[in-house]
């Protein structure tokens, strides 16, 4: 499979006596939806900024779509990735959602007929066509964070990088935009997204689950491997989701519920059938 990210070898901190990664060599396959999880303080976040160019690792060498990310190279890469933060109040540019997804084509001089056939393609991809004259402080922190993502995707980013994008949410919000990466994966076979964060739910969504403990990556694989054995994720401070835990339940019970379902509503759904 063709890489979207190659890591080799990289190692971060402040301090170089006190590393936040040490070491740390991975791949990233384009198309992939990746979730990098870990407790506070793991390094998955540092981790995330340095594939996203906004941190530079003391040693190793980190590739996007094959170039070296470097000064030569910077602009380029810049070209084919994007971060979408925690805080959705920090990511409004626009006076308006319509603005707010221009934003990036306006950059890029996109011609006005096009600009506005991009705009309202992506704001209807995210859900958001009939809020375009709105302001941000009429909008809650879901609908935020789609606006963030539609601008992403209307400049043709490629990688998408969230970190920790649904943490300031709240359940509806969350749910939000775990149904729209499910929902933007579809559309696109092609767009790789990686995602830090803390929901475990979220992750067990994903192909393919990181976890980082000990400024090393601890495990990696299928959410079904990284999650096979509660105990072990319960002595790293984390717990197994809790449709993971239902599905394991019902298993158990004799119900064969199939790999594809994994939310709380696609088991009630099945269950119900």
């Amino acid at each position: 499979m063709e890489k979207a990210i190659e890591i080799k070898n990289i190692s971060f901190g402040y301090d170089p006596k006190e590393l936040i990664l040490d070491n740390v060599s991975l791949t990233i396959n384009k198309g992939e939806f990746v979730s990098l999880i870990g407790k506070n303080g793991s390094g998955k976040s540092t981790l995330a900024k340095i594939i996203s160019c906004l941190m530079e690792p003391i040693n190793g060498e980190v590739f996007v779509n094959g170039l070296k990310v470097d000064d030569k190279n910077i602009d380029d890469i810049r070209e084919v990735i994007g971060i979408v933060f925690q805080n959705p109040d920090n990511q409004f540019i626009g006076s308006t959602v319509e603005d707010d997804i221009a934003f990036g084509l306006e950059n890029r001089n996109i011609n006005h007929d096009k600009m506005h056939e991009l705009v309202k393609k992506y704001a209807t991809l995210v859900n958001m066509e009939e809020y375009l004259d709105k302001e941000p402080g009429e909008l809650s922190g879901g609908q935020k964070q789609r606006v963030a993502l539609a601008g992403i995707l209307a400049i043709g980013l490629k990688i998408i990088i969230l970190d920790e994008a649904t943490a300031m949410l709240d359940p509806e919000g969350n749910k939000e935009i775990k149904d729209l990466l499910r929902k933007m994966k579809k559309e696109d076979p092609e767009l790789t997204i990686i995602s830090i964060t803390h929901d475990m739910e979220e992750a067990y969504l994903s192909d393919r689950v990181i976890l980082i403990n000990d400024k090393h990556v601890y495990k990696d694989g299928t959410p079904e491997y990284v999650f096979s054995s509660e105990n072990e994720i319960k002595s790293l401070g984390l717990d197994i989701p809790f449709s993971l835990k239902l599905k394991n339940r019902l298993i158990k019970e004799g119900y064969k519920i199939p790999d594809n379902i994994k939310t709380i509503e696609e088991i009630g759904e099945f269950l119900c059938r």
